[in-house]
């Protein structure tokens, strides 16, 4: 195992990364996701690698393979998958719920 040592207190370090590599499984889940979002572009590797720099990457891809999305525009405004990934996008989506009535009951005056 490569071993670097700090110049300043000698403290020695591993170089090998600690970061768990995706499953089979987990490429799966992303991929199913990278052909409903129509991100076929870059590739599946590229696209992958690219999500797993965000630390909570386990924690949303069984969120992501499940969403649908739906966007209320037109194709062409839809962003590539690149920027939905490094603008962390999925989060604007969870947090949309429709209200269907922002000031509450509302009252029906032709009844009166």
């Amino acid at each position: 195992m490569n071993k670097i040592t700090c110049p300043c207190c000698g403290h020695q370090f591993d170089t090998k990364s600690t970061k768990k590599a995706p499953t089979e499984k987990e490429k799966e889940m992303f991929e199913t996701f990278r052909v409903n979002y129509r991100g076929k572009k870059r590739g599946l590797d590229t696209e992958l690698d690219n999500f797993i720099r965000h630390k909570d990457w386990r924690q949303v891809l069984p969120k992501l393979e499940s969403m649908q999305i739906q966007w209320g525009c037109e194709y062409k405004f839809i962003p590539l998958l690149q920027t939905f990934i490094n603008q962390r996008r999925w989060e604007m989506i969870e947090d949309v719920k429709p209200d269907t009535s922002p000031y509450g009951e509302e009252y029906n005056w032709r009844k009166s």
